[in-house]
């Protein structure tokens, strides 16, 4: 063959090769056109649905709940995750050996044998962990797993924090990962009060199911605010697991900052539950206001829930419409003095103490003592002489008593505080010419002394805070700031609800009737305090037999004390409320007065008040040394105030370093400050000092373990 048939061959060869090609491409073509025409127009429907299986749009992602935390940025309410443990008991089962008998069979015996190996170290550890089980009853549960052959097997009621979780992963059988041993978590987001029962009322709960949201208290009243807004992300699964592509980003919910200051909440709650524990009372309120801004800066509801037990149950201070008593002989005498041409020095006759208006019978606490027979106006206060109040209204006012009703809403008795709490009650206080309800002839006097109407607490003591603020009457408020990210979306601020509640001369008058009380009257032993002038009222109230939330059928007391201090320049309001007291004479005084004293000593000494000129003598030879506390630059601060030795802790070993410090006995400010300033996670349950803690001191730690620590 010449060389040009050659090339003319091998180019019918190419040509042949290309015509291959493009027919094997043009087929392919048409097919493709084929399929994509009967997927598009026979099978649409099919690969849709399936399409949707594989794919979630518009999932829900939930932000994170705001914070809400105290005045100097102590964290008190945040969601944390937590971790609930189980174990899937059928680990053994794979893809490979799930058809074969044998395989399936020996799988299964292997993973028996090695939980058996492990199965008392770990039932150990998970007993020292978690402490709700013993060892041995771990292991009859771990085995009852197996035989069940559950998939999902909770190991235990009891939710881990991520520090708990991380170190479970290590114990003995849970270190050989999830597909040897099973072992596997679920987590949750979970409302948590850093310190426990702390203002817990007034904090307030959330539901168990996040997304409903606030269910109380401040949680509630800031709702909205605080659980942010929902995102949204698509969940596409891909080699048998759903991941989530984010398509909107969920908004964060804002912190609260709130006016509550943690020192004086622990004061007021410590000082609160001692005296219901030893009088064995059915609750207590306690409540501490800064007088120029309405500030509240602690606030106590401890209601009885077994013997000698208390927690917050119900937020007694801002809800619990009762007769105040004697504290609201106080407003009853300043409405006198500024509609009538009452002189705090004209007398009026209490005779022997008892007395009866109208077939009604009012008595005197000193009845069986003789009365006070005659005294002047201002002295029916320093006593608290309900005759002397009667007489002095039945006086003034048995002609025309719409008059006394009418200063008392004039004076602001009666506004709406509108307060932060959901479901706070307003005072109640009846008119003569209200049509809906009887106006009896005894409601006039009954009033002047404290029944008849009905008020909260907290409205009480708003009216004392305005007494001690020149006459105005402030708005109390529990929130200071709404920030995010550190931008401030709100900043409250102190809010005046009259400027003045009272004439200059019926607020000079009533002060001094105040101060009569604690140097010269009901108060004068239990509250007068050589450390801080008080000014103040106490309160008995009669309660009405077999009243909800009281032992039905008994004869229950209210005790009451009211008031301010110093009384020379006030900076706190506070009041004490007990219901129900059943060892020890009811007295507004020695009881409630009592802690009055106790959280107004401890306050003014915390913000270093006190001058060694002013203590007493003796307190001066003792010269007792300033103990360390969990705060260094506060005792070393104060012990140079006061010229007082400084009792410093001892210093920590480098062989101690790394060992967990011993916290028994100390308050929970002391033992949590204690502990995470070592490195320590701390979680804590009850009240009181520290009893019991897990892991016990000197044991070895490292950073970011947790410590159990138990309070009684």
């Amino acid at each position: 063959m010449t060389p040009l048939e050659s090339r003319q061959e091998l180019k019918k060869m190419r040509q042949r090769y290309m015509w291959i090609v493009v027919l094997f491409f043009s087929v392919m073509f048409i097919g493709i056109v084929v399929s994509v025409m009967h997927i598009q127009f026979r099978e649409w429907d099919r690969w849709m649905y399936w399409k949707n299986l594989q794919v979630k749009d518009s999932v829900l992602v939930q932000p994170t709940r705001g914070n809400i935390f105290s005045d100097d940025g102590a964290l008190m309410a945040a969601t944390v995750p937590t971790y609930a443990l189980y174990m899937d008991m059928k680990a053994y089962q794979t893809a490979e050996n799930v058809r074969n008998e044998k395989k399936l069979a020996e799988a299964r015996q292997e993973y028996k044998d090695s939980l058996e190996k492990y199965i008392a170290p770990l039932s150990a550890a998970l007993s020292a962990k978690l402490g709700d089980r013993t060892p041995a009853e771990y292991e009859a549960h771990l085995r009852r797993g197996f035989e069940r052959g559950s998939r999902e097997y909770l190991l235990s009621r009891r939710r881990v924090s991520y520090f708990d979780l991380k170190e479970i992963r290590r114990y003995p059988f849970f270190v050989k990962g999830r597909n040897r041993s099973g072992f596997y978590e679920k987590k949750y987001m979970e409302r948590q009060k850093v310190f426990g029962s702390l203002a817990s009322r007034t904090i307030g709960d959330i539901y168990a199911d996040l997304e409903k949201g606030g269910k109380s208290g401040l949680e509630l009243r800031y709702d909205s605010l605080l659980r942010g807004k929902p995102g949204l992300s698509s969940r596409q699964k891909v080699a048998g697991r759903y991941m989530d592509v984010i398509t909107l980003e969920p908004e964060n919910g804002y912190d609260l900052h709130t006016t509550l200051n943690l020192t004086m909440q622990d004061i007021v709650e410590t000082a609160l539950r001692r005296k219901l524990i030893e009088t064995e009372a059915t609750s207590g309120t306690a409540v501490l206001m800064e007088v120029k801004t309405g500030k509240i800066k602690a606030i106590s509801n401890l209601g009885e829930v077994g013997p000698g037990q208390y927690a917050e149950i119900q937020n007694y201070a801002v809800n619990d419409l009762s007769e105040p008593g004697s504290t609201f002989k106080t407003i009853a005498m300043m409405a006198m003095l500024e509609d009538s041409k009452l002189d705090p020095n004209e007398t009026v006759n209490t005779g022997n103490g008892r007395k009866t208006y109208y077939g009604h019978t009012i008595t005197d606490h000193n009845a069986n003592h003789g009365g006070y027979g005659e005294i002047t106006a201002a002295q029916a206060i320093w006593y608290s002489s309900n005759i002397g109040m009667a007489e002095l209204a039945e006086r003034y006012f048995s002609k025309d008593p719409k008059k006394f009703v009418d200063r008392l809403y004039k004076m602001g008795m009666a506004d709406s505080l509108y307060l932060d709490i959901p479901g706070s009650a307003t005072p109640a206080i009846p008119r003569p010419d209200d049509k809906k309800r009887y106006w009896s002839r005894t409601d006039l006097v009954c009033m002047a002394y404290g029944y008849v109407v009905r008020i909260p607490p907290i409205y009480t003591l708003s009216y004392y805070n305005a007494i001690a603020n020149d006459g105005c009457y402030m708005r109390p408020y529990f929130v200071e700031s709404i920030e995010k990210d550190g931008k401030v979306k709100e900043r409250f601020q102190p809010k005046v609800v009259r400027r003045k509640i009272c004439s200059d001369r019926t607020l000079k008058e009533i002060r001094l009737m105040l101060d009569s009380v604690v140097l010269k009257g009901t108060a004068r032993g239990p509250v007068h305090s050589d450390i801080v002038s008080i000014s103040g009222k106490t309160g008995t109230a009669l309660l009405s037999k077999g009243a909800a939330g009281y032992r039905a059928g008994k004869t229950e007391y209210q005790v009451s004390f009211c008031g301010y201090f110093p009384f020379y320049d006030a900076r706190y309001s506070c009041i004490v409320v007990i219901r129900a007291p059943q060892r020890g004479y009811p007295s507004g005084g020695t009881m409630s007065g009592a802690v009055f004293k106790e959280i107004a000593e401890q306050v003014y000494a915390r913000e270093l008040q006190v001058e060694v000129s002013r203590l007493p003598k003796d307190t001066l030879d003792v010269r007792p040394s300033v103990k360390a506390t969990a705060r260094p630059e506060g005792y070393r601060y104060l012990s140079g105030r006061l010229d007082l030795p400084a009792q410093e802790p001892a210093e920590t070993s480098a062989q101690e370093a790394d060992r967990v410090p011993r916290v028994i006995g100390m308050g929970l400010r002391e033992a949590v400050y204690t502990l995470e300033n070592a490195g320590l996670q701390v979680s804590v349950s009850g009240q009181g000092k520290v009893f019991s803690q897990v892991p016990a001191a000197g044991q070895r730690y490292r950073q970011g373990d947790r410590v159990t620590i138990k309070l009684k």
